[in-house]
C-alpha cells in the first residue's frame, strides 16, 4: 500500500497494476475542503468514483453534479473531468481505474506520505508544472483551470 499526496489530495493505492495483473487500480482519495485535481482527460483509463464521506462536486463533460456519501459516478476515458470537495469537512472517494496504470503517474508526480493521517502539503505552481510535463507520458492531458 502506497500513500501519496497528489494535487493537494491524499491518495492511498489499495490495489495497483501489479496486484491486478494490469487490469485495474483501486485507490482511496481524501480531499480537504475545496481540494481536487485540475481539469483533465484520460486516454487510457475509465474511472469510477464512489463518495465514502463528505460531498464532492463532479464536472464531467458539460455536466455538473454534487455527489454525497454512497453515490457513484462513471467517468469514461476521453471525457474532460475534475472534481472538488465542496463540504465543510474533507471528502473521501473510492476510485477504480480500468485498466491499471494511473498509479504510476501519481507516484511520478506525487509526494510520499508516511501514513493516512498525514495532511497533504499545499500544491504549488511547480507541482502543476510537473503534472503538465509528465501527464502526456501516461495518456493524460491537464486542461486549463475552470
Amino acid at each position: 500500500m502506497k500513500i501519496i499526496s497528489v494535487a493537494g489530495d491524499r491518495v492511498v493505492i489499495l490495489v495497483d497494476g501489479k496486484d491486478s495483473q494490469g487490469q485495474y487500480t483501486i485507490m482511496e482519495a481524501t480531499l480537504p475542503p475545496n481540494a481536487g485535481p485540475p481539469p483533465h482527460v484520460h486516454t487510457r483509463e475509465d474511472e469510477s468514483f464512489t463518495v465514502l464521506a463528505g460531498e464532492v462536486s463532479f464536472h464531467l463533460g458539460d455536466k455538473t453534479m454534487v455527489l454525497k456519501r454512497g453515490e457513484s459516478l462513471f467517468a469514461p476515458r476521453g471525457i474532460p473531468h475534475y472534481f472538488k470537495s465542496t463540504g465543510a469537512q474533507e471528502a473521501v472517494l473510492l476510485e477504480v481505474a480500468l485498466p491499471a496504470g494511473i498509479e504510476n503517474f501519481f507516484a511520478a508526480v506525487g509526494k510520499p506520505l508516511a501514513n493516512r493521517q498525514d495532511p497533504p502539503p499545499p500544491t504549488g505552481a511547480a507541482d502543476i508544472q510537473l503534472m503538465r510535463k509528465l501527464a502526456p507520458d501516461y495518456g493524460i492531458t491537464i486542461l486549463p483551470p475552470k
